[in-house]
């Protein structure tokens, strides 16, 4: 799984011109973000995977879904955190883990989070 979540970092830092912000921190460290602007990269092992948001997340975090899935890497949006925090995406599909799923259609385009950053 960490292998998927760098590969959805560097997608994000390549797409966003940081990659030299990539891997600073060697020890991760609790609430800390994986790129400049608050950025949190969630990466999900299926194409037809929603994001997921925990729910002690920062609410001020940005969050980017991002899938790998069979050599094919797609970055299908953004979001901050607080703004999907509803009941209506709170859910537990793999039971004893709930947590809120985010449908990708509910997704900003990752091009105003482009705009945002600069």
């Amino acid at each position: 799984m960490h292998e998927i979540g760098a590969i959805g970092e560097v997608a994000v830092a390549s797409f966003m011109g940081f990659i030299d912000q990539l891997f600073k921190d060697k020890t991760p460290k609790r609430g800390s973000c994986d790129l400049p602007g608050n950025v949190e990269v969630k990466t999900r092992s299926k194409h037809k995977y929603d994001l997921i948001i925990q729910r002690d997340e920062d609410p001020e975090k940005n969050l980017v879904l991002v899938t790998v899935e069979m050599g094919k890497i797609f970055i299908h949006g953004w979001c901050v955190a607080g703004d999907m925090m509803k009941q209506e995406f709170w859910a537990d599909p793999a039971g004893g883990r709930p947590a809120y799923f985010v449908p990708k259609h509910q997704l900003r385009d990752i091009q105003e989070l482009l705009l945002k950053a600069e």
